[in-house]
């Protein structure tokens, strides 16, 4: 039976908070959204923030799951041990599918390609033709497409000519475990960089801003400060 009982009642249990998440992340997109910006336009964006929310969410299950199956995989041997009558198979005979070891795994697949597909084709795609200076929707869609093809174009041959020059450095054709490296490096890098701007920021301008007589006056010596050189 596909897909297996564990992985039905996982998504099951999932549902709610996948709920809770998309209903979050418009609450934010809604509340953040300039005036004029499309329904189109906030519906990406609520699709965007939710998928990233739940590769967050995900994570922590699918750890506490391998933790699971690991222990009792690690039970299993030592009762086969215990029994030297038992027949042990090995990991070449058996070979279970991924969805049935882990039952995020069906979960993870739909997250990442959807989050894949949103970061490096339909997004760029959809923000090309919002930025588009033509009238027609078929020649703001010509034109989106024409220059997203061309920043792909431009990103893939950026990207072998690295590839290339990493395996001559390394002397070998398996680069794959070093660009991982890197890949997850630029990530947490990021993270790093705009957690610890938001974690900083964010409480210091509700501090700020639980004191208007002290915002109002920051703002007019900020104002001041200017010295009027918008209206030369």
């Amino acid at each position: 039976m596909w897909p297996p009982r564990d992985v039905m009642d996982l998504l099951q249990s999932l549902a709610p908070l996948a709920i809770l998440l998309f209903s979050l992340s418009a609450f934010l997109v809604r509340h953040y959204a300039s005036p004029g910006t499309s329904v189109f336009a906030q519906a990406l964006a609520v699709v965007s923030f939710g998928l990233g929310f739940g590769g967050v969410a995900l994570l922590p299950i699918d750890l506490s799951l391998t933790v699971s199956v690991a222990e009792g995989s690690k039970s299993a041997a030592e009762e086969a041990g215990d029994n030297p009558d038992a027949e042990i198979e090995s990991d070449d005979e058996v070979q279970e599918p991924f969805s049935e070891v882990n039952a995020t795994y069906i979960p993870w697949l739909v997250t990442y390609w959807s989050t894949f597909l949103l970061a490096w084709t339909v997004l760029p795609l959809v923000r090309e033709v919002l930025l588009s200076g033509h009238f027609g929707t078929a020649a703001k869609l010509s034109h989106a497409c024409r220059r997203t093809a061309r920043g792909m174009g431009i990103l893939v041959c950026v990207g072998a000519v690295a590839i290339v020059a990493l395996a001559i450095k390394l002397g070998t054709l398996n680069v794959l475990p070093v660009v991982m490296a890197l890949g997850n490096t630029y990530g947490l890098l990021l993270v790093s960089l705009l957690l610890g701007y938001g974690l900083v920021d964010v409480p210091k301008r509700l501090w700020r801003n639980a004191e208007p007589g002290d915002e109002l006056r920051r703002a007019q010596i900020m104002a001041g400060g200017g010295g009027g050189g918008g209206f030369c």
